[in-house]
């Protein structure tokens, strides 16, 4: 004979084990439902007791919840950085450093992706490493038109005044 512990917490029996083998079959009690024996003093799982370890249906299998990755930071500031690189063309100096400084936080954060394979961004930080190629090349090709001509910088900044 046994005592279970129900699903309301409230202690039911004494019941035989073909009446605890019906329940199983029922859904009324699961691996989890505790069970005492007559006798033991000790609550155990249903599926602890060997004669009932048969009847109980299979367990679900667990859910394992993923997470999704982070994203590196460096390579968000990395990209925004290269697009200013492009968007600063009328400064002569601006494109270039920003594109460095684009440049180098996309080859740091590419390392600590690779470190940390949990984190996400390597194609932020790809595009801002060739975003800063681009605007450091705009720099530099803006300080070569500069010194070629010196003119055209006095034109460019007359058409921007107006």
């Amino acid at each position: 004979m046994y005592k279970i512990i129900g699903a309301d917490q409230r202690e039911y029996g004494p019941a035989s084990a073909d009446q605890i083998r019906q329940w199983i079959s029922q859904g009324r009690i699961n691996a989890y439902t505790k069970i005492q024996a007559e006798g033991t003093g000790v609550w155990k799982s249903a599926a602890e007791f060997p004669e009932f370890a048969g009847s109980m249906p299979p367990l679900p299998p667990l859910r394992v919840e993923t997470v999704p990755p982070s994203t590196n930071s460096l390579s968000i500031w990395a990209l925004v950085l290269g697009i200013f690189s492009i968007l600063c063309c009328p400064t002569v100096v601006g494109p270039i450093i920003l594109g460095i400084l684009s440049i180098v936080l996309g080859a740091v954060s590419l390392s600590q992706i690779k470190k940390h394979p949990n984190q996400s961004g390597s194609g932020m930080a790809i595009a801002a490493i060739v975003l800063g190629i681009l605007g450091a090349l705009l720099g530099v090709s803006l300080i070569a038109l500069c010194v070629m001509s010196p003119q055209w910088l006095d034109d460019l900044r007359v058409q921007l005044q107006q």
